[in-house]
């Protein structure tokens, strides 16, 4: 699986709009039912909200992970959202979150996402591919940012 494969320039919203956690938890999960894998938000924002509630999925640096399992996702489905203002997402670090990885997974295969975000986080690790998606200021050059550092994942892979 590359990261290529789930987000594009249709899975990416940059800039995100709202300036609340909430309000951009919503916002992706709009964008998701505007692509048409899901018929409604509600239940969904309601089951992320919950989580974030209890548990922050921010994982510091400036990322955040909400997620869900939905019964009318067959597929994993991922929307990426960049904030130029920072959302508080409760970070342990207590940096705002400018990053957000939102990510739908089946019923069927539950823990799938985790494989993604593993995947992500090692490219988002990079402070470089940070900046760079900071700095970007629509879709197209998020998913030329995605697209060019798996080029040179999967070529340092080869080399080992």
């Amino acid at each position: 699986m590359n990261l290529s494969d789930l987000l594009n320039e249709t899975t990416v919203c940059c800039p995100l709009v709202s300036n609340t956690r909430n309000g951009a938890i919503q916002e992706l999960l709009n964008h998701v039912q505007n692509l048409g894998y899901i018929s409604a938000t509600i239940k969904l924002y309601s089951y992320i909200e919950e989580l974030e509630n209890n548990h922050s999925t921010a994982a510091g640096k400036g990322v955040a992970y909400p997620h869900s399992t939905s019964i009318e996702v067959k597929k994993l489905t991922c929307v990426l959202g960049i904030s130029k203002v920072g959302l508080d997402f409760n970070s342990p670090d207590s940096q705002l979150s400018h990053i957000i990885l939102l990510s739908l997974s089946s019923k069927d295969e539950p823990d799938k996402h985790r494989k993604f975000i593993t995947l992500f986080r090692s490219m988002i690790v990079n402070s470089n591919i940070r900046t760079l998606m900071l700095e970007a200021d629509n879709s197209t050059k998020i998913s030329n940012i995605i697209s060019n550092w798996e080029d040179q994942y999967l070529l340092m892979d080869d080399l080992e």
